[in-house]
């Protein structure tokens, strides 16, 4: 697996990697590579590379990977160099891409706002369905934020993805172009092949009890025990700190004025408006005069929308009807704020003078959020109090961990101090090992070559701690061949099989050439002679890297492929088959989406690579 994962990883994977990881943005365990380099780690493209970029790159890479090779793949099972690469990489993907949004200005209070919006739609800084902006503040600064900053890595991160998008959407096929593809992938195959079936090569293969003691005796490397080791814990959980928390005097009711506050800023305002450009008009004062001959009019009864797209000097929407969408105090100016304050549905406002236009603005929509009494949230005021306060509570003592172990204090102290229960785990493998809280890093510090025994190590996991210290290794012992007789059979028929296949292979292409091959193949029952007509590249009759090895060879080729089974093909390509130009007709509106997908591809590929291979990358080499 560790080849094919090299080759894969081999090159630039720049847009598939923002694609897959960009958004949503969630909280990905920023410290799970345990990093401690400084603050900046260099520059790419003149992006400034922190130690949090670091991290999340990190994060992105093992993410990628997991849904490549399922969610037991642990990027730390990669060498250290190796794995580094691919966060560089990572980086690199991340830095370019961020590097060319911002000099297209994709950057601004629109992906601002934008953002803004996905971490309000974040389940993860919800209460009862509803974003709490409490909830929110703890979350960030536990993994390392604070709120602007969060805000500024996911805006960046939209950017980016809106790059990518922008570039990817680019694509254009001929008809031409689909033709030849729809027939590329409709070609058919016609040919002869035998199969040995590995499997029941293997079931006639019989071994005598010495055989089977002498390939124990020669490999005995392959009989040793795993190593086991046993380890030392206690954890501490938010919960715990629950009880300490004190609520201050008026904290609830000062909470419910915040939350009429809030409730009233989130209402969904949507207007629209008249514009007059001043510049368009001998004078500000014609200009006026036009706005306020427009104002009588919408005084007198006439039609807002009519009016814009009579009068208003803003071509995106005066044929809306003057139609700006909701409102966002950080995106209109604030005067639009002033004026539409005092407004209600369906009012519309006095002249409003900018430095280089008059507006009119109504408000066409008011969606105002339901009012919750304070006996119903009264609760929730107070849950939220208690589980920020208790995580902060929670980090104190994680602070104090850290120094307690730094000063190398004894496990059992640093247990005592916290009136921790010790808990024990023994003689669990790396293979076997289980823990009731699934987060990788448990299982990289216990079997971490680099652990030592009687240290103490603290990880931070959600809205716990966990505290470990090793305790014993058992080094691995060669097993006794009562115990492992089974094995010991198995692969000394895996052995056997593999070599009788291949001296069989042989002989079969002998006796093919000599003329003989029904003759040769007769006596075995795990060998099968078959033809194929009209085998489609994607068939399922075949394993799909046969038919691979088939469309890849040209008519009169004799193939012999190994199928990941085991089984071993001989194939004789006969023809191949074209579809007519009607038949093709008839089909090739089902290969548009496909071919279109091919090409916005292939145009990634290349603007990936040209951008990958062209980055400015200066990089603390004591890192990559």
């Amino acid at each position: 697996m560790m080849e094919t994962l090299r080759n894969f990883l081999t090159g630039p994977r720049l847009f598939i990697v923002i694609a897959a990881c960009a958004l949503p943005f969630v909280f990905l365990g920023t410290g799970s590579l345990g990093s401690t380099f400084n603050n900046s780690l260099g520059t790419i493209n003149g992006e400034n590379v922190t130690q949090t970029d670091f991290q999340i790159a990190g994060n992105m890479a093992s993410q990628r990977l997991k849904s490549i090779y399922g969610d037991n793949f642990e990027l730390n099972d990669l060498d250290e160099e190796f794995k580094n690469n691919q966060i560089k990489q990572e980086l690199i993907a991340q830095k370019v891409l961020l590097s060319e949004s911002r000099k297209l200005g994709f950057i601004n209070n629109v992906t601002q706002n934008q953002s803004k919006k996905e971490i309000i739609a974040n389940s993860s800084f919800h209460t009862d369905g509803r974003f709490d902006e409490n909830i929110y503040e703890a979350q960030v600064n536990a993994n390392g934020y604070t709120k602007e900053s969060y805000l500024d890595v996911v805006t960046n991160m939209l950017a980016t993805d809106l790059y990518r998008q922008a570039i990817a959407s680019n694509n254009f096929i001929t008809n031409k172009e689909l033709v030849e593809l729809t027939s590329l992938l409709e070609q058919s195959a016609n040919i002869d092949f035998l199969k040995i079936d590995y499997q029941k090569l293997r079931n006639e293969i019989i071994n005598s009890e010495e055989e089977i003691r002498d390939y124990y005796d020669a490999n005995k490397v392959n009989f040793y025990s795993n190593e086991a080791r046993s380890f030392k814990y206690f954890i501490i959980s938010s919960d715990d700190y629950a009880s300490s928390v004190q609520i201050p005097e008026d904290y609830v009711e000062n909470e419910y004025a915040n939350y009429l506050a809030q409730n009233n800023q989130n209402k969904q305002i949507r207007f629209s408006h008249i514009m007059l450009e001043k510049s368009k008009y001998d004078s500000p004062e014609l200009a006026l005069e036009k706005a306020s001959t427009v104002l009588d009019q919408l005084k007198s009864g006439e039609d807002f929308s009519t009016l814009a797209s009579k009068y208003s000097d803003d071509m995106v929407t005066k044929d809306i009807g003057g139609d700006l969408e909701y409102f966002d105090a950080d995106v209109f100016p604030s005067e639009f704020n002033e004026a539409i304050n005092k407004l209600a549905l369906n009012e519309y406002s006095d002249i409003i003078d900018l430095d280089e236009t008059y507006h009119i603005i109504k408000v066409t929509e008011l969606s105002l959020n339901e009012v919750i009494p304070l006996s119903e949230m009264q609760s929730q005021f107070i849950d939220n109090l208690v589980s920020s306060e208790s995580i902060a509570l929670m980090n104190d003592d994680y602070n104090l961990i850290d120094e307690k172990i730094f000063n190398n204090d004894s496990f059992k102290s640093i247990a005592d101090t916290l009136s921790k229960d010790i808990q024990t785990s023994e003689n669990v493998s790396k293979e076997s090992f289980e823990f009731s809280i699934d987060d990788s890093r448990i299982k990289e510090y216990i079997f971490s070559p680099e652990t030592s025994i009687g240290n103490s190590y603290a990880i931070s996991i959600d809205n716990s701690i966990v505290v470990l210290s090793l305790s014993k290794i058992t080094e691995p012992e060669l097993m006794e061949y009562e115990k492992v007789r089974e094995l010991a059979q198995d692969y000394l028929l895996s052995d056997k099989a593999v070599e009788k296949l291949s001296l069989i292979s042989q002989e079969i292409t002998e006796a093919n050439e000599e003329g003989d091959l029904n003759k040769f193949i007769e006596p075995y029952d795990f060998i099968s002679q078959e033809s194929f007509i009209d085998i489609k590249r994607y068939s399922s009759l075949l394993p799909q890297e046969v038919t691979s090895k088939i469309f890849e060879g040209s008519i009169g080729d004799f193939l012999k492929i190994n199928a990941r089974s085991g089984d071993m093909y001989h194939v004789t390509i006969k023809s191949f088959n074209k579809l007519d130009d009607e038949s093709i007709s008839d089909i090739i509106e089902q290969y548009k989406g496909f071919a279109e997908e091919r090409s916005a591809s292939t145009l990634t590929t290349i603007i990936n690579q040209d951008l990958f291979n062209n980055a400015r990358v200066n990089l603390n080499t004591v890192i990559f």
